[in-house]
């Protein structure tokens, strides 16, 4: 299996990243760039126009309100008011020239002089074009600008206003080549910038990712002790990337975990295996040797062990099947407080020459249900087995049964002794004991309670232990009224 170079996955991730980046950044200023060049050698004149415009407004507003004080046009050609002295009060009143009342100007005073540009291309007219106020404008006349001014509800004059004369194209030619080298700086500013950011991004991101890939070829090189270090502090890598370290470093667990177990199997099996067939041999051997001689008793002993050999095996086989698939069940309508009596009843003498007292509490009315009778009766006999072998005497079994619209409740409790509780979620694996209060020494394969959980499951049930009230363990198996299977699989 040829390994994985990490190098050309970093190049390319990295430089698609930069490329995005920088690419981004680069659209983003040159678009910026050719927008910016065409508004200052398309937008500025238009700029100047409704500058223009909106001035001439404010004027003609300014110029009407001055008829309505001198009583007309008449009564400015009576105060001797020329356009200039409109445009200067204009300025006073907007408060950007002084105070030029026309009370304190004698007649043939020369006014002071406005700001230049706005007077040389304004024009003042009668409504039939005739000069009024002012000398008529001379050059072209395309793109006037015309405001008519009113008194008494009526048309009594017109503003006319020339637009802005064209900058010559040397001096407009020098100020674009100055804006547009100033564009450009900027944008190799940015761009520069951005190069510099991508890059780092780019490292930013990159190198979790490779610290991923080279733990995944550790991991599929069966190092399963590989794991990836984690960033608790929330600040070094996005949210992404850390749930991608957190879900590897939990594979690996898991596939650890899984090692683990297939390893402790194979050697539980062995030792199990082993056991019997060690002392089948050995007595054999001793029939064959004439050490002891062929008789009933002998027999008997040859039987017990093979039968011994034969449950492992059988156990071993219904675990297999479980894990293959769902164990098979053939379920049944039946009455569940019937079926767990009859258990109660057939555990009742094994408990009592064992020491303990075995107790029930059932419901005095039938619950209906759909279950498999032979897996259900194997399952509440390991249970009762599992208890009545691993609790001192003399104690106590104590039985509880819970019925629903939906779900059986069955709770096995015993006496001391109990279980630590970091043991509890281990009883039910495969051939695990608890020392010393589930010694080998109590016999049982291990498989009791793991065949449990098989078969709860296989009826979509499930099973849990926990601490016993009365000072030893307590197991409670849920399981549906019907199972979604119907009444056989």
């Amino acid at each position: 299996m040829v390994e994985p170079n990490p190098l050309p996955m970093r190049l390319r991730l990295a430089h698609m990243l930069s490329l995005l980046l920088v690419g981004a950044v680069t659209v983003a200023v040159l678009g910026m760039g050719m927008a910016s060049a065409w508004n200052l050698r398309h937008g500025f004149n238009q700029y100047i126009a409704a500058r223009d415009a909106e001035q001439l407004e404010r004027f003609a507003t300014v110029v009407e309100s001055m008829l309505v004080e001198a009583g007309g046009v008449d009564g400015l050609r009576a105060q001797h008011m020329d356009l200039r002295w409109l445009v200067h009060e204009f300025e006073y009143r907007e408060g950007r020239g002084p105070q030029a009342a026309t009370e304190q100007r004698a007649p043939g005073e020369p006014p002071l002089d406005p700001p230049d540009g706005f007077l040389r291309r304004l024009e003042l007219v009668t409504p039939d074009g005739r000069s009024l106020l002012s000398r008529p404008l001379h050059g072209r006349k395309d793109g006037v600008i015309e405001r008519p001014l009113h008194w008494n509800g009526a048309v009594v004059a017109r503003l006319n206003m020339m637009p802005v004369p064209p900058v010559p194209d040397s001096v407009q030619s020098d100020f674009l080549r100055s804006q547009y080298w100033s564009i450009a700086a900027v944008a190799l500013a940015l761009w520069l910038v951005s190069l510099f950011g991508a890059h780092w991004v780019a490292r930013r991101w990159v190198r979790p990712l490779l610290a991923v890939q080279a733990t995944a070829a550790r991991l599929a090189r069966g190092e399963l002790a590989a794991r990836l270090r984690e960033d608790h502090s929330g600040a070094g890598r996005s949210a992404e990337i850390d749930d991608v370290v957190r879900n590897i470093n939990r594979m690996a667990e898991g596939l650890q975990t899984l090692e683990s177990a297939r390893r402790r199997w194979l050697a539980d099996i062995s030792h199990e295996l082993r056991t019997p067939l060690t002392v089948l041999r050995g007595e054999i051997e001793a029939l064959i040797d004439g050490v002891r001689p062929l008789r009933h008793e002998a027999l008997v002993s040859l039987q017990h062990e093979t039968a011994r050999l034969g449950r492992l095996v059988d156990d071993l086989y219904l675990l297999a099947l479980s894990d293959l698939k769902a164990l098979p069940c053939h379920r049944v309508d039946l009455d569940a407080v019937a079926l767990v009596r009859g258990v109660v009843d057939r555990a009742s003498q094994r408990a009592a020459a064992c020491g303990l007292s075995l107790g029930a509490e059932l419901p005095a009315q039938a619950a209906p249900v759909c279950w498999d009778p032979v897996r259900i009766e194997q399952l509440l006999d390991n249970l009762l087995e599992n208890s009545m072998r691993y609790t001192d005497a003399p104690g106590q079994l104590r039985l509880t049964m819970q019925c629903d619209a939906d779900t059986v409740t069955v709770t096995l409790d015993d006496s001391a002794p109990g279980v630590p509780v970091g043991e509890l979620p281990r009883l039910f694996e495969p051939l695990y004991r608890s020392d010393p209060a589930r010694s080998r020494a109590h016999g049982g394969s291990g498989l009791g309670l793991s065949i449990c959980k098989a078969i709860a499951q296989a009826h979509e049930g499930s099973i849990d232990a926990g601490l016993s009230l009365l000072g030893g363990l307590q197991v409670r198996v849920r399981l549906p009224v019907r199972v979604s299977g119907g009444l056989s699989s």
